[in-house]
């Protein structure tokens, strides 16, 4: 089969690629193999590599699981096409986790595919508490702590486009299924800012109607303990309000990107 497999995903092309001895990136040349994700630049919306390479990092240090991850220049990258630009600055890889050291497949399936939903329809014909639901029957308490938590860091950097093909379930053996790390999480606000979440919160996707109040009504028809939400709710907050004081100075943000994320937080 051709070694490219390019899909177009929001404004971005990915393809597999290798990590090459040099430490730039190769497209594989043989078969569909690679163990990262690469997110080229856009021509059309600036930064965005940064962008989801700075909210990336702020979930980790706000406690969410998230792949390794870098920015490499796309003038590092071998064997694109032609035709595509190379001039637009750095990409964005992220460490494939479907994927053994060796190279063997880990299962994984998408919150659309979990939920039988044709990949047009990833914003529509569910919810967050749906899934959250779904999390509590199949991951426990552990994964809907997660789940919570990852739904508030969403919400918090304006992110709207946390559809259900950005979710998913990992299967690391036959016996029991959990989160999978996080990933495409992107301050779309800072592109499209008269945008709405991409699922119903709670019968609401309007940022400003979002409250402690919604939690607990997704909390209640998810069938979950609304304490336990609430706290989850409150720590992720405190939390994400430490970790953003004390790095947002240093991520390769612009202006703009820091003032959505800081005025959505407080």
């Amino acid at each position: 089969s051709h070694p490219l497999r390019f899909s177009l995903a929001g404004v971005q092309l990915k393809f597999s690629a290798v990590l090459s001895r040099d430490n730039g990136l190769r497209i594989p040349v043989e078969g569909m193999g690679g163990q990262w994700i690469v997110k080229l630049p856009s021509a059309t919306y600036g930064n965005v590599p940064e962008t989801e390479y700075a909210m990336m990092s702020f979930a980790r240090e706000a406690g969410i699981d998230v792949p390794e991850i870098a920015l490499i220049p796309t003038s590092r990258i071998e064997g694109l096409p032609g035709e595509m630009r190379h001039d637009l600055g750095d990409a964005y890889m992220i460490r494939r986790f479907d994927r053994t050291e060796s190279g063997g497949r880990i299962h994984i399936e998408d919150f659309a595919q979990i939920q039988g939903l044709y990949p047009e329809e990833k914003y529509q014909r569910t919810s967050y508490a749906i899934m959250a639901a779904i999390v509590n029957v199949v991951a426990g308490a552990k994964g809907v702590e997660e789940f919570i938590r990852r739904l508030v860091f969403t919400i918090g950097i304006g992110n709207a486009d946390m559809h259900a093909k950005n979710w998913s379930l990992i299967y690391p053996d036959e016996d029991s299924a959990r989160l999978a790390p996080a990933y495409d999480f992107v301050s779309t606000l800072r592109y499209i800012p008269d945008d709405v979440l991409a699922l119903n919160l709670a019968g609401t996707k309007k940022w400003e109607e979002i409250d402690m109040g919604r939690f607990e009504r997704l909390a209640e028809r998810a069938h979950l303990s609304v304490r336990q939400v609430r706290e989850i709710v409150r720590e992720t907050v405190k939390r994400m309000l430490d970790v953003w004081a004390r790095i947002n100075s240093d991520l390769p943000i612009d202006t703009a990107t820091r003032s959505i994320v800081t005025n959505l937080m407080h």
